[in-house]
């Protein structure tokens, strides 16, 4: 009968196989046939969008049947339509199920399993991710008496910004760009981010951009740690960076809200930072909840690092135990939490830990269970091991014992030997497989290093193209901005002669209206009754007239000045699109006013008109009079406004002929800055491309030459280990037969005195001789029932896991009987096929006569039922034809009792028909607002993952989005489409084998957009206007068929209809009125309909327009009596047609132009011969344009030319030779050619040219001409042979070229090869796998043919040989006893050759010689005589060594040395005494172990002695307490560290006290005070100004005391 536990209801709780499962025992012993409930499979923890359906399944076990219920931590689930728990009989699956999850739900739930004899629960957790905004519930109400208990310290966090569907949250960004990558996935878990791909796109770019930020303010970036909480309650993060201005500001914010922090000397501070040379460390003190968030630190405006401190709200279920393990062993800690949390910290010895080769950390599936696991443990791992989650933590005790040896004698000494055997032989396999590795590593280094150095030459080539575009953005913006300040000052000079204008021509009517005033009242006095009456009427009509045109000019003003600050803000290139609106504005401002004039004037005339017919005679005479004043007046006003007009269109005409000169002149530098930097660009460019082919070229030769060599080393390197592992296997063998009889006689007769074993010896029938079927390489069985001794008294039925682990034992007995038989040379290897295609399975043994049986899963193949057997020999093949789902599964070839199997997998990949897909890639052509339809038939297994995109965006499921999904089809329908819905449609279909992408087009079509403007006036002559547009940006998916216009004259509201013309945006007005100005509406047209509209500006016709200036002329040629000149057209016309040209001259230093053609005579070519001047005078000429409107503004003056007869080339230079030399460059000198009169002028400068021998054209290397005679030319390429000639210029133009007779190689000097390093050794002793490394250094020019030689013959080819400009390495990464030898380099070129040559030795440390005999041949003499070392053979430096020791001395004393014979004889052997002897092998490394020999010696009889002890005096070495050094005076400045030592004695020991300023220190925790042997030191870790003073340290004892003293001072 059970026992209730304790005779209480008190559980036992006892922890489950099932990670994360607490299982409680309610009776101390249970019943047979009865368990405590459990947990087969438990609940998982979800991350589940919102709204979608959550579901826990668990599936227990327990006798009785336990009940299973459900629960969470922060509620109930008794709401049954939003917790559904039910029982799945058919899967026998517990599940809870949570439709329509919602954020709120997001909680820890439990899954509580009971039974009458315990309890079992787990936890898993369920994470909502949120989906757009929702408003939160109002807070519950609270009873008033309630209020005082939520007055608690409340930590108040930001809100966080929501994130609507499919948006990324930003913070995601900030900690995912200073995370590691081991860390991606779990941070993309943690937001919801499940698109990798794009993920890690995106990373990239942002990567780029914050790293162009950095670089503004800092030089580099590393050794990011992220933050972390310590043991002692702090946080701490830190990095690694370099700023280029010491006196940056670096910042530090918690989500979003910059922090102040101190520098850590302060312990009330929260936050702060300390600098340690480059690093900076931030840390957080007394952690709490509130410190949770997102930190970033910054330099300035730039983001440097960021990181995400969470602290999980947990506690600790499960504590850490203390363990105890033997070294060696592994040591694991273990910790279960409440609640599920993906990674915690762990520490040992308040350091840190991380995942690797020594700490194994892992996680349960609930993440709620966590294990350290410390491997191999030595004594330094002792220690304190710390768990740290959130807020909490658990502590453990790590104790390492030593290794107890209690073995024993006989079978153990056997045993011993047996695994020091076995050793040896691993050693020599690791070794051998050891040296195939490094080798091929070494070959993959040498292919890396290419490909690293041809990636360097691509970045530099990269970084000139850089270079270049940024020189060209340079010159584009300098450009820029000059455009914009000419335009900006004619912009100020237009408003400046308008604002002239207009404040003339407001004084000439201002002074018309008073005359006019004057007039009416002087007619006014003389009127009688009824003229007052009539001037009444006109008074108050012209008071009416004056209004409407003051605001009428009011609103014209406001008009002109709103449109001229449009025009100035929205100015385009050259100020052009801002002038017209400004001139516009002007001219319709201009004509509103004229029009308001014209108003006012007809009705002060209409109203003169009534008071004219009712006026008397006397009326008439005033009338009159009044007519004639108003006359003069409006004449004058008029001719004032005229006048005024006048000037204005002069400013305005003189303003824009400056601007267009202004706009001019900086559209010429623009282009000419662009054309440059282009040139520059794609000069570059196309030299990097070249490069960079060339570079790749090399590399992938390279790659392909190393990997060539590397694959051949490989095989080599991997054949000779095979073979020794064959060998070794072999030896092992026959040494095991021996060592199994030698075992049996050890242990007796039943040989299993310690246990039921005995040799376990196994058939090795299972292998094929590959290793392939992880069955063994050697033919030997690996399943633990193989050749392995039972030593340990277990038997020999062992695992087959550690069994696979086993080396065989080496040879102990020669045994030459090996037997052979059947076996695998090559077994077969795991096959994937898809549905549908054959599969092929073979293998290949070391017979053609045999044959052998196919099995599938047990049973027996043959040749049917779509399987197909041959054999070809040796070669055995299993042909499956059309793969079915049921052919996969696990195949066996065996015979003779050998086998071989792998296993197949039959694949269903999604497969989309090839008709199908030719039809869906069709595109899809549809007319706005119509719904588009995609449709796409599939095959292949399920689950299947269906995913539709649009321009590389994937499409989900919304309101115009909808998308049918089955296992056989899909379908995207995209309803109301619009124009911007055009593009490329793609959908993925995934499955576990494969995806398969197909690709369609959506094309909208629609209105076309309207025209584009700017409207470019080609003609605005008297006859016809001709302007012309661009074409629609976007023609509504389908052609323009034609444009649709129409005119409006100024000053009508009526549209005339043009109608339409052919599709060219272009359009001739021949239908116009001199002097009127037109506005133009346009429609594009296509299939679809008309665009919307697009007006023009206003377009003169036949108005007075000048022409602008030319450019400046050019000197064509120049005599004594003539200089012809020539020019371009101006790129302004001025609407017409130019009809000739102005050509006007000054000597230079004069003011005065003169014209050069008759004035009636325009010139009508674009050249002409200035003949009217005087010889050896210097001129300038410049050119104006005429056109139907008259002459245009000038040109700029042209380059000055001298009227003088051309001058005659010079002659060939002298002396022309060669002042240096390198491979790059060549510096050369000659003489100015001699001056002939008549024939050879004087050189002005000098041209040189190159080409190579290769070569038939010659390059000129400098464009300009140099005047020095010398010049250097650089950029050639080593070793390369060139012709080189110099050619001298003036005026007159270039002389004949001087060249050197013979071509030119790009080289220095020649010298004889010489070795340089007078330290070089000839001899070299390296240790058997250690890496040998020869530098030589020489000099040679020409660069010398260097070549290795190892006695005699060339090096092998393991050895690493590398060249450079002055030297040569030899590099053996691990050397071999084979390399000794004596190694000779030859340095040889054109000149001559050296040599030299080294002896390398590789040895290793001597293995001792045998064991050691003694003989004595002569009284006094002992021979020692042994067997030789193994290495003698090996190593002819080989010798050994004697040493001795007696029983009186007992000390070794080396008695012979460099023996090179196995016998010496000792002399000097004293009776009585016993001789120890040690013989040592030595070499060029070492000694080795000693070979120790018997004792030698006898026993001789000794006579009684008698000795009489003296009786010894009592001294006294007590002395009173004396300080033998002093203290020294400190000083140290603040936050430092300050040690104040000395030295005081006594005996006995005295006591030491230390004083500040008379106060004792020694129980003040803030200084460290130690006393070692009488040295006495005082340590204040942090100085501060109350640390200044006097310090006394005092020495007492009973015997007196002594005192010594000193000052500190702390700096300011």
């Amino acid at each position: 009968m059970s026992k209730p536990a304790g005779g209480t209801g008190v559980a036992i709780r006892k922890r489950s196989r099932v990670p994360g499962v607490m299982i409680t025992q309610y009776v101390e012993e249970l019943p047979p046939g009865f368990t405590t409930p459990d947990f087969i499979r438990k609940p998982i923890a979800l991350t589940i969008q919102e709204g979608k359906l959550a579901f826990f399944k668990a599936v227990v076990n327990g006798n009785p049947v336990p009940e299973v219920s459900w629960g969470r931590n922060k509620g109930d689930l008794s709401n049954p339509t939003k917790y559904i728990s039910r029982y799945d009989e058919k899967n026998e699956e517990y599940i809870l199920e949570i439709p329509n999850v919602d954020s709120d739900q997001a909680d820890t739930y439990k899954c509580i399993v009971i039974n009458p004899f315990g309890r079992a629960i787990c936890t898993a957790a369920l994470n909502v991710i949120e989906v757009g905004f929702k408003k939160r519930e109002p807070a519950p109400k609270s009873d008033p008496e309630d209020f005082r208990k939520m007055l608690k310290k409340t930590v108040v966090k930001r809100r966080q910004k929501q994130t609507k569907e499919g948006e990324i949250d930003p913070r995601f960004w900030e900690v995912l760009l200073s995370a590691a990558k081991k860390d991606y996935e779990r941070i993309c878990q943690e937001y919801g981010v499940t698109d990798f791909r794009w993920m890690l796109r995106k990373l990239n770019q942002k990567k780029k951009e914050r790293e162009a930020e950095q670089l503004k303010y800092v030089e580099k970036i590393h050794s990011v740690k992220q933050i972390e909480v310590k043991t002692d309650g702090t946080a701490e993060f830190e990095l690694d960076m370099k700023l280029k201005d010491p006196s940056s500001k670096i910042l530090l914010y918690k989500d979003g809200e910059m922090l102040d922090y101190g520098d850590g000397t302060d312990d009330a501070t929260k936050h702060n930072m300390q600098k340690f040379g480059e690093t900076y460390l931030f840390s957080i003190r007394d952690v709490g909840p509130e410190d949770a968030g997102l930190y970033q630190v910054d330099v300035e405006e730039a983001n440097m690092f960021s990181t995400s401190l969470t602290l999980p709200d947990v506690e600790f279920n499960d504590m850490l135990k203390n363990t105890k393990v033997v070294e060696g062993q592994d040591a694991m800690f273990e910790c279960a939490l409440s609640d599920p949390v993906p990674q915690i910290t762990w520490c040992a010895n308040d350091i840190s830990v991380e995942h690797g080769d020594k700490y194994d950390i892992t996680v349960s599936e609930d993440k709620q269970v966590h294990k350290l696991t410390v491997k191999n443990c030595t004594k330094d791992d002792n220690g304190v091991y710390t768990a740290i989650a959130g807020l909490r933590s658990s502590q453990g005790t790590l104790v390492v014992e030593d290794d107890p040896n209690g073995r024993g004698k006989g079978a153990d000494e056997l045993a011993r030997r047996l695994a020091e055997e076995k050793d040896r032989l691993q050693r020599e396999k690791d070794e051998a497989a050891r040296r195939a590795q490094a080798e091929k590593d070494e070959a993959a280094r040498k292919a890396q290093a290419e490909r690293d150095e041809a990636a360097r030459r691509a970045a530099e080539q990269d970084k000139e193209a850089r270079k270049a575009q940024a020189e060209r953005d340079e010159a584009v913006r300098k450009a820029q901005a000059e455009r914009d300040e000419a335009a900006r000052k004619a912009q100020e000079a237009q408003d400046e002669a308008a604002r002239r204008a207009q404040a003339e021509k407001d004084e000439a009517a201002r002074k018309a209206q008073e005359e006019q005033d004057e007039v009416a009242r002087r007619a006014q006095a003389a009127q009688d009754e009824a003229a007052r009456k009539a001037q009444e009427e006109q008074d108050e009509a012209a008071r009416k007239a004056k209004a409407e045109k003051d605001e009428a000019a009011r609103k014209a003003q406001e008009e002109q000045d709103e449109a001229a600050r449009r025009a100035k803000a929205e100015k385009d290139e050259a100020a052009r699109k801002a002038r017209e609106e400004q001139d516009e504005a002007a001219r319709r401002a201009q004509a509103e006013k004229d029009e308001a004039a014209r108003k006012a004037q007809e009705e002060q005339d209409e109203a003169a008109r009534r008071a004219k017919a009712k006026k008397d005679e006397a009326a008439i005479k005033a009338r009159e009079e009044q007519d004639e004043a108003a006359r003069r007046a409006q004449a004058e006003k008029d001719e004032g406004a005229r006048k005024a007009q006048e000037e204005q269109d002069e400013a305005a005409r003189r303003a824009k002929a400056k601007k267009d000169e202004a706009a001019r002149k900086a559209r010429e530098e623009q282009d000419e800055a662009a054309r440059r930097a282009q040139a520059k660009k794609d000069e570059a460019a196309r030299k990097a491309q070249e490069e960079q082919d060339e570079a790749a070229r090399r590399a992938k030769a390279e790659k392909d030459e190393a990997a060539k060599k590397a694959q051949e080393e490989q095989d080599e390197a991997a054949r000779r280990a095979q073979a020794e592992q064959d060998e070794a296997a072999r030896k092992a063998k026959a040494e095991q037969e021996a060592a199994e009889r030698m075992a049996a006689m050890a242990a007796g007769k039943g040989g299993g005195q310690n246990g039921s074993g005995g040799s376990s010896m196994g058939d090795g029938n299972e292998g094929d001789g590959t290793g392939k079927n992880r069955k063994g390489g050697d033919g030997t069985l690996r399943d633990g029932k193989g050749d392995e001794f039972d030593l340990d008294g277990t038997g020999g039925d062992k695992s087959g896991d550690k069994a696979k682990k086993r080396v065989r034992v080496g040879e102990l007995v020669p045994n030459s009987i090996i037997g052979h038989g059947v076996h695998f040379l090559n077994g077969m290897s795991d096959t994937a096929a898809n549905i549908g295609e054959s599969a092929e399975l073979s293998c290949k043994i070391n017979s053609e006569d045999k044959t052998g049986l196919w099995y599938k899963d047990g049973k027996k193949l043959e040749s049917k039922d779509g399987f197909t057997i041959v054999k070809d020999g040796a070669h055995h093949k299993l042909i499956i034809n059309d793969c079915q789902e049921r052919d996969a599964g696990k195949y066996k070839f065996e015979v003779e009792g050998r086998k071989s199997e792998a296993t197949l997998i039959v694949q269903d990949p999604p497969k989309i028909d090839a008709d199908t897909l030719s039809k869906f890639s069709e595109p899809v052509i549809v007319k706005a607002g119509e719904n588009a339809s995609f449709k796409l038939p599939f095959s292949g297994k399920e689950p299947i993952k269906i995913q539709w995109f649009k321009e590389d965006e994937e499409l989900l499921q919304g309101h115009s989005v909808k998308i049918e999904k089955s296992s056989a089809h899909t379908r995207l329908l995209l309803t109301k489409c619009q124009r911007k819905d055009t593009g490329e449609i793609k959908i993925k279909i995934k499955n576990e084998f494969a995806t398969v992408e197909a690709t369609s087009k959506l094309i909208v079509l629609d209105r076309p957009t309207p025209p584009q403007g700017p409207i470019e006036t080609v003609e605005s002559s008297l006859s016809a206007i001709e302007f012309k547009w661009r074409p629609p940006k976007d023609d509504g998916g389908c052609p323009l068929t034609n444009y649709n216009l129409e005119r409006q004259q100024l000053g009508r509201n009526t549209w005339s209809k043009i109608g339409d013309i052919p599709g060219q945006p272009t359009y001739r007005d021949t239908n116009i009125d001199c002097g009127r100005k037109y506005c133009y509406r346009i429609r594009a047209k296509n299939s679809e309909g008309f665009s919307d509209v697009m007006t023009t500006n206003d377009i003169a016709a036949g108005t007075l327009a000048f022409p602008g200036s030319p450019a400046p002329p050019k000197i064509v040629s120049a005599f004594k009596d003539c200089i012809n000149c020539a020019w371009l057209p101006p790129s302004s016309t001025g609407g017409g047609s130019i009809i000739g040209y102005n050509l006007e001259k000054r000597k230079k230093g004069s003011n005065v132009w003169s014209q050069v053609n008759p004035k009636d005579d325009p010139i009508r070519d674009k050249k002409y011969a200035v003949k009217d001047v005087i010889e050896g005078a210097e001129y300038e000429f410049r050119v104006c344009a005429i056109n139907t409107c008259g002459p245009g503004e000038p040109s700029g003056p042209s380059e000055c030319a001298i009227a003088r007869d051309p001058k005659k080339p010079p002659g060939k230079v002298k002396d022309l030779k060669i002042t240096g030399s390198s491979y790059t460059s060549l510096s050369l000198s000659w003489t100015k050619p001699t001056e002939v009169k008549g024939e050879e002028d004087e050189a002005k400068g000098y041209f040189v040219e190159i080409r190579h021998a290769d070569q038939l054209e010659w390059s000129r290397y400098n464009l300009n001409a140099v005047i020095q005679t010398s010049f250097t030319v650089l950029g050639l390429k080593s070793m390369a042979m060139y012709w080189v000639r110099v050619i001298a210029t003036n005026e007159g133009g270039e002389g004949l070229p001087q060249s050197f007779d013979n071509y030119i190689i790009a080289m220095p000097p020649p010298v004889k090869p010489k070795f340089t390093d007078k330290k070089m050794k000839s001899f070299m002793v390296v240790k058997a796998g250690n890496t040998v490394r020869v530098s030589v250094s020489f000099e040679a020019s020409p660069l010398p043919d260097i070549t290795w030689l190892k006695d005699g013959v060339p090096v092998a080819k393991h050895v690493t040989i590398t060249n450079f400009e002055k030297g040569s390495q030899l590099f053996i990464y691990t050397s071999e006893l084979s390399d000794t030898g004596i190694y000779m380099v030859n340095v040889k070129n054109m000149v001559g050759q050296d040599t030299f040559a080294i002896e390398i030795r590789v040895t290793d440390d001597p293995k001792p010689p045998g064991p050691v005999e003694l003989e004595q041949n002569v009284h006094g003499t002992v021979t020692l005589s042994w067997t030789p070392s193994p290495d003698e053979k090996q190593d002819n430096h080989l010798h050994y060594m004697v040493m001795k020791r007696d029983s009186v001395k007992q000390t070794w004393r080396t008695v012979a040395d460099r023996l090179f014979n196995n016998k010496f004889t000792v002399i000097n052997i004293l009776p009585g005494r016993e001789y120890n002897f040690r013989v040592f092998a030595k070499n060029d490394i070492g000694l080795s172990e000693p070979s120790v020999s018997p004792v030698w010696g006898t026993t001789k009889q000794r006579e009684k002695f008698t000795y009489n002890m003296p009786v010894s005096r009592t001294l006294d070495f007590q002395a009173p307490p004396k300080f033998i050094v002093s203290l020294k005076l400190h000083t140290a400045p603040p936050g430092y560290e300050c040690y104040m030592s000395c030295a005081a004695t006594g005996n006995p020991t005295p006591h030491i006290t230390w004083y500040h300023n008379n106060v004792s220190l020694n129980t003040n925790p803030n200084y460290y005070i130690t006393n070692v042997c009488g040295v006495c030191s005082l340590l204040i870790l942090k100085v501060g100004p109350k640390d200044m003073g006097e310090y006394t340290v005092v020495a007492e004892s009973p015997l007196g005391h002594d005192e010594c003293s000193t000052k500190l001072i702390v700096k300011e």
